[in-house]
């Protein structure tokens, strides 16, 4: 079994993302990034298991851990409308073995709801599946960069490692 890691995120599915973060943050008194891209083209899940086009638009809380990943609706796969608003997945970062973690708990019997990959077919993220964790997923993402831009399209600002961050440098958490 792998080290217990300790949860980073709660990724939260959302129909609009902007409306989310101000009754998130009205509710919470949470601050939250701006909006952000997990932008792939090298994404697989059960609605393509060919390497995809994946453009998810995202915001983080500062205050955390766990942190809450607000997520707005994308695509017919891992992120689509028919998965419904509310609670999508729990995320650990920086796992330092995705792919053998992947390959224990397959295993195990947990499927793949979605992953995204490099260039060179290695797995950046990987989800489980929902319905073999009592409907909520596990997110257990690398410790490499991720193909992470600003809502515009411009770069991500970067943090302390260089690795792409949704923050400005003076507010990163």
């Amino acid at each position: 079994m792998a080290p217990t890691q300790r949860i980073h995120h709660i990724g939260l599915l959302v129909a609009d993302l902007e409306l989310a973060i101000e009754r998130w943050s009205l509710a919470t008194g949470y601050t939250f990034s701006e909006i952000g891209r997990y932008r792939t083209d090298f994404y697989v899940d059960r609605s393509n298991e060919q390497p995809h086009h994946h453009d998810a638009r995202i915001a983080f809380s500062k205050e955390g851990p766990p942190h809450i990943e607000l997520m707005e609706f994308h695509g017919e796969g891992t992120h689509s409308a028919r998965n419904g608003e509310g609670i999508h997945h729990l995320g650990f970062m920086d796992h330092p073995a995705v792919e053998e973690r992947k390959r224990e708990l397959a295993g195990s019997g947990m499927g793949c709801d979605g992953m995204a990959l490099d260039e060179d077919g290695n797995i950046l993220l990987w989800f489980t599946q929902k319905e073999d964790l009592h409907g909520i997923r596990l997110e257990f993402v690398s410790p490499v960069p991720q193909p992470i831009v600003m809502d515009d399209g411009r770069p991500a600002y970067t943090d302390g490692r260089g690795f792409p961050s949704l923050w400005p440098p003076e507010e990163q958490p």
